[in-house]
């Protein structure tokens, strides 16, 4: 007898379980609330540059996303420029975050720092294993501590100031003040020989060709969810779809806004994942510019305003055509919530102004492209992690859930969520 499962959420976790589900001969839909599937790993194509509206790339720890790209014969780049400069209060100095050796060398530290920095890496060596897309091992290391108490005990002031949140800061956009200290030392044991891996047709066709196998409606938002002993039934702004199984792997705030019977304390730790915003910025020029350095971040006490600003002609010629530049401006999650309610056109010019102060003047771009998002990054705040796992272990037979909220905002850890989900299907 076939089986049926309808998701909802079409990014990389709800594709992911919506494609695992296929090839094992059980009837998927998805539904997506959004014109265009894709979440966080979406691409679009601006004036001939290839534009990620969310994820940049994925890393070569990402395990689970590096085996589904070789099953869809999807081939990653290694980017020609990963290393850059970080922009202190005493200039611009080299930092490459690819190895302990490099990390270590840093001048900025001190003696001591560097050697309680090498200490630290040496023992995340020999720990159990840590992965950063795996929430059941980070809460084994979520004992309450942030980033920032860890760090400044571990390391010392300036090893965390320069290496520790150096490596959080410009890739997650919160600030180590707020994340829980799993989130760093599971970075710590992944620094070896890691590197940062990228897609020619940009991050969205990891969705794209997912979504090729499968059926994916658009435009679909999902409002209620009912389950009872032999079907799930999931109301939408096209009808009501019922199938045998669900697969809930939509943002949680968009989850907890569903009617129906989920169960209370389901509801109330969805209620309670804490997401923070986010802005990315896009210049782009139809002519050559110079600039001094391809990729600056800011580093040192004190908040930043922007994580991280890249040249992409170097990084990944294929997304800028020749005789072109594009140029990302990242904003951090606080001053994304400054300006999230600002019009359009002040924002650009505030995190214009902000850019300028540590990667100096930019050139008057020919086009620009702003992508804010209010739900773009989960804060895994100490707890997150043991409170995630502890929901994850709850069982379930027919509705079940997925998305990087349950393991932080990495493409691997919301994968992972969604073949979980679609392994417990399969399993039954």
């Amino acid at each position: 007898m076939s089986r049926s499962c309808v998701v909802v959420g079409g990014g990389i976790a709800g594709l992911g379980a919506a494609f695992r589900l296929a090839n094992a001969g059980i009837r998927v839909t998805v539904l997506e609330s959004e014109p265009t599937f894709g979440g966080r790993t979406r691409s679009e194509v601006v004036h001939g540059c290839v534009v990620n509206t969310g994820a940049p790339f994925i890393t070569s720890f990402y395990d689970a996303t590096l085996a589904l790209l070789h099953e869809l014969r999807i081939e990653t780049v290694e980017p020609e420029d990963q290393t850059g400069v970080v922009a202190t209060p005493f200039g611009k100095i080299p930092l490459d975050l690819r190895s302990p050796r490099r990390l270590i060398g840093f001048p900025l530290i001190t003696i001591t720092g560097k050697l309680r920095a090498m200490a630290l890496f040496a023992q995340s060596f020999f720990r159990r294993p840590l992965h950063i897309g795996k929430p059941s091992s980070l809460a084994r290391m979520d004992g309450g501590a942030t980033i920032e108490s860890w760090g400044r005990r571990a390391l010392g002031e300036t090893a965390y100031q320069y290496l520790l949140r150096a490596g959080v800061e410009p890739f997650f956009y919160f600030g180590a003040e707020e994340a829980s200290a799993a989130l760093a030392k599971a970075l710590i044991r992944h620094v070896r020989k890691w590197h940062i891996l990228a897609i020619d047709g940009g991050m969205g066709t990891i969705c794209d060709v997912l979504a090729e196998r499968l059926e994916v409606r658009t435009g679909c938002k999902a409002s209620a969810v009912e389950e009872n002993d032999r079907s799930v039934t999931v109301h939408h702004s096209g009808g009501k779809i019922e199938a045998d199984h669900a697969i809930l792997a939509a943002p949680a705030p968009a989850i907890a806004k569903l009617q129906g019977n989920i169960g209370e304390e389901d509801r109330n730790q969805i209620e309670a994942v804490h997401y923070l915003p986010n802005m990315l910025l896009y210049f782009g020029y139809e002519r050559p510019i110079t600039v001094q350095h391809s990729l600056v971040t800011p580093a040192g006490p004190g908040r930043h305003p922007i994580a991280r600003i890249r040249t992409i002609s170097e990084w990944m010629p294929s997304y800028v055509p020749d005789g072109k530049e594009m140029v990302s401006v990242h904003a951090s999650s606080w001053r994304s919530a400054e300006l999230i309610e600002e019009e359009p056109e002040e924002a650009i010019n505030l995190l214009r102004r902000d850019a300028e102060t540590i990667f100096g003047r930019l050139a008057d771009p020919d086009w620009i492209r702003l992508y804010p998002r209010r739900d773009a990054a989960v804060l895994p705040e100490p707890g997150h992690y043991r409170r995630m796992r502890a929901f994850m272990r709850r069982p379930r037979t027919r509705l079940l859930y997925a998305g990087d909220w349950l393991s932080g905002s990495t493409i691997e850890g919301a994968l992972r969520t969604g073949l979980d989900a679609a392994q417990q299907i399969l399993a039954q």
